[in-house]
């Protein structure tokens, strides 16, 4: 993203910057999962005539061999019933299968609000014949669920990364076999109301009668990798491993094992006598046994401390406590040199070689943090004076480089993650810098000046406390900044809803445009006017429902209104039903302020057509009625056209929109500001729909309010980048020891 066009950008949103966009990923989304509905049904209808046709076999043999006269009956009946309606069974199947996967797809984005027709008509309690109805579909559907799990499980993946869900399991998946078959059983009890062949046909429908689910689940799933979700399942497999910032279970293990024994290999590496000179006395990596000990045997004290060495570190620390904290360092990595001035300055003989290689690592993490951009230049110079209470611990006790959850190496980790974001030049006015002055003050006085007097477990409570201090005030800061959030959480609440309310809206005007029977300047009308209508109604339905249900018959009113009238009846009908058809309009329209020429013109057109209708039917000729009906299916193709042509404009899901679908609460990310510098943000609140974001700086009064795409533009376009996260000893020392090996 350009600096010009960051600076033209409000400075707590970058909405302006996606005005242009032909439309919204998130939009997108519910396009891409409603667009797999005529995928699946028409493969379904392709595959009707050999289904039936399995089917009619098996009902010939069932009717000519069965022993059990009443079965043999049915079987007879079902296969007559079936030859001679053929295309009225279809077109049941067809028809209560569509329903059946818009409802799956509308429960699987709104879990809470919406049932398959199927569940709505199923009784309480359930019936016995029911029970056994549902077991033979459960089996049935594990046996297909079992040949094509390949596919399924991709389909899962694939569908949930898009849901930006989690995880989908097999039976929130709309195209689940299960479906399929409840929804064939319900279209034969539809179809023939002889109740004695339901059970029958159900019991027929194996996995070898039954549809092939292969080419179905092979469609659905490159319509998916067609826009771009997860083309690689492999890949997707890896990410949502390594997306998980907080390793468990057996991968955790091997991670830790790996960095504890490349830690092991470096604290007892030999060799350093010619880097540190005259004060190194050797240390055995190898135990008398010959064998190479584990990490867990190392943990703790390891080399007793020399006298000589305790002497020099009591005299040194008096010097360490007279050191300014707002001391002006030149170079701030160059503050790790007081660490290794120990080295060179301590007494001969008062160090080991394992302690030589302690106090290298741990010079090796403070140059890392002192390096590191995201850590502000005052929080390095307080923590200069944190180096050598930090040494002295390490030196008797080595869990510091082993353990995640080392209080003194998680109090460090604490210290740098909150202060980043904090500008380099912060005073001591400031709460963050006043905690950490005063807790690092607290360490560096508290700390013994004789080791050999007191044991690690009698210095190990202090850090635990200051951890325990600096935890509560980060989390009292945390409730205050999200309590100051609260105007822009119900703002960014209340866009979503509206956003959600249009969505919804525009479904239900483009389920009746896409008839082709609606008149070209209702269809205007009800895209750019009646849309607002249902929009608000949609937006109120969770607490008055009967609102979107009165929009909604309104808008059906009219539409019915103007298709021909052929009999006196109708006629009659729509002479009755005008005033207050009319009148219900009007009355939607002022609530939505629409007003002008254009709602003159509009309804001088609608009186006009009415006139028409009311006088009496015109005679249409055999040509007029086909050209009638050309028209109408032209006006079908031609939206479905367009339809495909502005969801093919819309660009595929990227591993931007990855980022954005699982980015957590806490990331960091940097953002270019309206000025050109760059500034790091905390994630503070996710929408419930993940399509909202807020993000916070401390130094910043404004937080960033954005939505997903706004926020997958501005990481697309550079003007968003994530940061690392995680422990900065952690990364500190994988950095640190990366070059290691077993043969180190």
């Amino acid at each position: 993203m350009s600096d010009k066009a960051v600076e033209s950008m409000p400075r707590n949103t970058f909405t302006n910057a996606t005005n242009s966009l032909a439309a919204s990923n998130a939009s997108s989304r519910l396009q891409i999962i409603d667009s797999l509905v005529p995928l699946a049904v028409g493969e379904v209808t392709r595959q009707m005539p050999d289904f039936i046709s399995r089917l009619d076999a098996v009902l010939c043999q069932l009717s000519e061999q069965s022993v059990h006269p009443n079965e043999a009956n049915f079987g007879f009946n079902a296969l007559n019933h079936l030859r001679k309606n053929t295309a009225l069974f279809q077109r049941a199947v067809v028809s209560i299968l569509t329903s059946a996967l818009l409802c799956e797809i509308a429960a699987l984005h709104h879990p809470c609000d919406v049932q398959a027709d199927w569940e709505q008509r199923e009784p309480p309690p359930i019936s016995p014949e029911e029970m056994e109805n549902k077991v033979l579909i459960e089996t049935v559907s594990q046996a297909i669920e079992l040949r094509h799990s390949a596919a399924l499980v991709g389909l899962n993946i694939r569908l949930s990364r898009l849901l930006r869900q989690v995880r989908i399991s097999i039976s929130e998946n709309p195209f689940r076999p299960a479906l399929f078959l409840r929804t064939v059983f319900d279209a034969w009890c539809k179809f023939d109301p002889q109740h004695g062949t339901h059970r029958i046909v159900l019991r027929l429908l194996r996995p070898e009668i039954f549809f092939d689910f292969a080419p179905l689940l092979a469609k659905l799933n490159q319509a998916l990798i067609a826009r771009g979700v997860v083309p690689d399942l492999a890949e997707a497999y890896r990410h949502n491993k390594t997306s998980v910032k907080v390793l468990i279970g057996p991968d955790a293990e091997r991670r830790d094992a790996s960095l504890q024994n490349k830690v092991y290999r470096w604290l007892q590496r030999a060799g350093v006598d010619d880097a540190y000179g005259k004060n190194s006395a050797k240390s055995p990596s190898i135990s008398s046994d010959g064998s190479r000990p584990t990490p867990q045997h190392v943990t703790g004290q390891r080399t007793p401390l020399s006298p000589m060495l305790i002497a020099y570190l009591s005299d040194l620390q008096p010097a360490m406590l007279q050191l300014p904290m707002t001391t002006n360092v030149a170079r701030i990595p160059s503050a790790a040199s007081i660490l290794r001035n120990i080295v060179h300055y301590a007494p001969a003989g008062a160090l080991s070689t394992e302690q030589h290689n302690i106090i290298e690592l741990l010079t090796k993490i403070v140059e890392f943090i002192f390096s590191d951009d995201s850590t502000p230049l005052f929080l390095k110079k307080l923590l200069m004076q944190l180096q050598l209470p930090l040494l002295k611990l390490v030196l008797v006790d080595q869990d510091f480089f082993y353990k995640e959850d080392h209080p003194a190496r998680h109090f460090l980790d604490q210290l740098v993650q909150s202060a980043i974001g904090r500008k380099a030049d912060t005073q001591a006015n400031d709460p963050l810098y006043k905690i950490i002055a005063q807790l690092i003050g607290r360490v560096n006085r508290s700390h013994p000046t004789h080791l050999a007097h007191r044991t690690f477990a009698q210095q190990l409570p202090m850090f635990r406390d200051v951890l325990a201090e600096l935890q509560l005030f980060l989390t009292d800061q945390e409730r205050a900044a999200k309590t100051s959030l609260a105007q822009f959480i119900a703002k960014a609440l209340d866009e979503e809803e509206m956003q959600h309310a249009e969505q919804a809206a525009a479904k239900d005007i483009a389920m009746r445009i896409e008839t082709g029977a609606v008149a070209g300047f209702v269809e205007v009308f009800l895209e750019t006017q009646w849309i607002r209508v249902m929009t608000m109604a949609h937006s109120v339905a969770e607490h008055k429902p009967k609102v979107r249900a009165h929009a909604l018959k309104a808008m059906d009113e009219l539409i019915w209104s103007l298709q021909p009238k052929l009999s006196a009846v109708e006629r009659t009908a729509l002479i009755t039903r005008l005033p207050s058809m009319l009148s219900m309009i009007n009355a939607w329209l002022n609530v939505i302020k629409w007003d002008g020429p254009e709602r003159v013109t509009f309804f001088s057109n609608l009186v006009d057509r009415h006139a028409a209708l009311v006088q009496g039917p015109v005679e249409l000729s055999p040509r007029h009625q086909l050209h009638r009906a050309v028209n109408i299916a032209q006006k079908v193709s031609e939206r479905r056209l367009n339809d495909r042509a502005r969801e093919l404009d819309v660009p595929p899901i990227d591993q931007y929109d990855h980022v954005v679908d699982n980015v957590e609460l806490g990331q960091l990310v940097r953002f270019i500001l309206p000025d050109g510098a760059a500034a790091p943000f905390r994630l503070m609140w996710i929408s419930p729909l993940r399509n909202r974001f807020i993000f916070c700086n401390p130094q910043h009064r404004e937080p960033y309010c954005l939505t997903a795409d706004q926020f997958a533009l501005a990481l697309r376009e550079q003007g968003a980048s994530a940061m690392m996260v995680g422990a900065i000893t952690t990364r500190a020392l994988s950095a640190v020891l990366k070059t290691c090996d077993d043969g180190s």
